[in-house]
């Protein structure tokens, strides 16, 4: 998956249109700890970039996808605000002020597969980071045993204000390589028995073992890291399925 298309930005929103309240209050205490300005890499739309900037907190977000960039702005306009924001991508990442604090909430992570472009990315965010600086990173964690069939198709369907249907479907696939889930997403807006629209997407997502994402970031380059039950400031356990990783860049 390269990017987020305009259907499946559109879905996104009118699924997810807040963030769950115990994720939202887990990252808005580190932003309120925060002893500078924060950035959101992979924001989309805003979901939390939004909610805390209202609060007057000092945070911008860049995202690789125009369209969730643009649907991101939109919803701010309607609340009144006007978030700094940029198209980039992480490996590339860059910020007019060095952050204090930086966080990748929801799992986005994940969607970066190729061990180089993960290692490349990690080590930008340590570089951008202010000294001192926090950065919280959700990670997808490995499961013991994974399935190893491909799934069947499912689906589901959020209705449009103006009386539309968006549908998403999808097949997912475990195969190939044991870390990494194949999904393939098909969206079709449909309105009065005709299709508007369609977009597909090919959905990869990568979990990782506990140790191996710890030694990921201390590859990276910081320090003091530590995994976090989502979203509790305890450790995980076999329960979990994802774990946040709370870890800083030296002084």
């Amino acid at each position: 998956m390269n990017t987020y298309g305009k259907l499946s930005t559109e879905f996104y929103d009118l699924d997810k249109p807040d963030p769950p309240p115990d994720a939202f209050d887990f990252y808005e205490a580190f932003a309120r700890e925060a002893k500078g300005p924060i950035h959101e890499p992979m924001c989309g739309s805003g979901r939390f970039l939004l909610p805390l900037l209202a609060q007057g907190l000092e945070i911008t977000g860049s995202d690789t996808s125009q369209d969730m960039l643009d649907a991101c702005r939109k919803r701010a306009h309607q609340r009144g605000l006007a978030p700094k924001l940029t198209q980039q991508a992480l490996q590339g990442l860059t910020c007019e002020r060095a952050p204090s604090l930086m966080f990748i909430p929801s799992g986005s992570f994940g969607l970066l597969i190729d061990d180089a472009l993960v290692t490349t990315a990690l080590a930008r965010v340590h570089d951008v980071l202010a000294p001192g600086g926090t950065f919280l990173v959700e990670a997808e964690l490995l499961r013991p045993s994974p399935p190893e069939s491909s799934g069947t198709w499912g689906g589901r369907w959020l209705d449009r204000p103006d009386g539309s249907r968006l549908i998403i479907s999808w097949l997912t696939q475990y195969s190939g390589a044991a870390n990494v889930s194949t999904a393939v997403h098909r969206y079709e807006l449909v309105k009065d028995g005709q299709l508007l629209a369609s977009e597909y997407e090919d959905f990869r997502v990568r979990s990782y073992a506990s140790a191996e994402f710890h030694a990921l970031l201390e590859r990276a380059g910081f320090r003091d890291i530590e995994p976090f039950k989502p979203y509790e400031r305890t450790p995980p356990d076999e329960t979990d399925d994802a774990a946040v990783f709370c870890c800083r860049k030296s002084p």
